[in-house]
């Protein structure tokens, strides 16, 4: 009998693994060869409960839903600085293990003095932090 309990642990210790979806955070990650950019506009596809801006960065974040499971957001570097690559946003999901399901477009970028900047060399990912 104690061998059986004993077996029935590892089997019930070997199934408590995590099945369902795991709420948390995903990251958006830059890639830039800049560090001058003041500000970026981007669009988010997946559905998501928040925005905030990236842990210790310092940066302003903007979001509003555009249509469907996409949301528009915008990152601002504070004054005399600019976003630099690394993470910019954080989001709020209900399955982090989903992050597959999310994707991100660049649509716009402002140059240290708010003129309309290169968009080229950019690019944004959503990863796990």
């Amino acid at each position: 009998m104690k061998r059986f309990l004993a077996v029935l642990a590892v089997a019930a210790a070997a199934c408590s693994g995590e099945t369902g979806p795991v709420a948390g955070e995903l990251a958006i990650r830059l890639s830039t060869p800049r560090s001058s950019d003041r500000a970026l506009m981007f669009v988010l596809t997946g559905r998501q409960s928040g925005v905030s801006a990236a842990p210790a960065s310092g940066y302003g974040v903007f979001a509003s839903t555009a249509a469907g499971d996409s949301t528009r957001i915008v990152v601002v570097a504070p004054a005399g600085s600019g976003i630099a690559a690394g993470e910019v946003a954080r989001i709020n999901v209900a399955d982090t293990r989903a992050v597959g399901a999310y994707s991100v477009r660049l649509s716009d970028v402002a140059a240290a003095n708010y003129a309309a900047g290169d968009t080229a060399g950019i690019s944004l990912s959503v990863v796990k932090p």
